[in-house]
């Protein structure tokens, strides 16, 4: 919904959207607002959705800003950043070679569990310098 239409309509019932929006937005913010005031009705619209964007993404993954929008895996259609990042997409992100240096936060049981990986044994090495004497 735009600034316009929650300014100018009202529901079906008589009431102005302008009003359930500022309602809702003191119920949630706790903040006085000025609904004459163009530029500020926008800030709190802008805020409102940046608010319930936030909710949406529960997940404790977080990229660094220079791997915004990189793709899920070679030629996916699919362009992870922190808005869109889930789990899974981590995961996947995660077993990419040195996925790590994507992320900025990892949680830490899994980076616990990253750091405790063991190099395999290399084999010991044949000493040819007894054969020679």
């Amino acid at each position: 919904m735009d600034i316009s239409t929650i300014a100018r309509s009202v529901t079906g019932d008589g009431v102005r959207y302008l009003r359930l929006f500022l309602e809702e937005y003191t119920s949630i913010f706790n903040e006085r607002v000025n609904p004459s005031c163009p530029k500020c009705l926008t800030a709190y619209l802008e805020k409102y959705k940046n608010h319930f964007k936030s909710m949406e993404n529960t997940t404790l993954y977080r990229l660094h800003a220079k791997y915004e929008n990189i793709p899920l895996e070679f030629g996916s259609p699919i362009l992870v950043n922190n808005a869109n990042i889930t789990t899974e997409y981590a995961k996947k992100l995660l077993r990419h070679k040195n996925g790590e240096r994507y992320f900025a936060h990892i949680p830490q049981q899994l980076s616990e569990k990253s750091v405790v990986k063991l190099k395999p044994k290399r084999k010991p090495r044949k000493n040819n310098n007894q054969n020679k004497a």
